[in-house]
């Protein structure tokens, strides 16, 4: 798979993406998984900051939630938006662990 395209960070104070987002080619799946439920999810768009997500049914209750790929891996975020059935998800990365994020954001594109 590879980014079809890139939306530039948007200069709308409002707009809290810092970096520049990329929009898969093909519907990539994860898992969600949130107070002990799991969800089924696309990424509808991806940064280096986080994710917009599109849930198929329910989504997750509250903040924290734990998003796995099948090779990239897991990853822990924070919903910082909700919108119908979709989802603003600010990623958890510690620094030790940026080089890893990197190649699952390659392997998801």
């Amino acid at each position: 798979m590879s980014a079809s395209k890139a939306i530039e960070p948007d200069s709308n104070p409002a707009e809290r993406r810092k970096a520049r987002r990329l929009t898969p080619d093909d519907k990539v799946a994860l898992t969600a998984t949130s107070g002990g439920h799991t969800y089924a999810c696309t990424i509808e768009d991806i940064s280096l900051d986080g994710l917009r997500l599109r849930f198929h049914g329910a989504l997750p209750p509250g903040n924290l939630i734990a998003l796995d790929h099948p090779i990239a891996g897991p990853i822990c975020g924070r919903c910082v938006w909700r919108d119908g059935n979709v989802m603003g998800v600010e990623l958890q990365i510690p620094s030790t662990d940026l080089e890893r994020v990197l190649k699952c954001i390659c392997l998801l594109l």
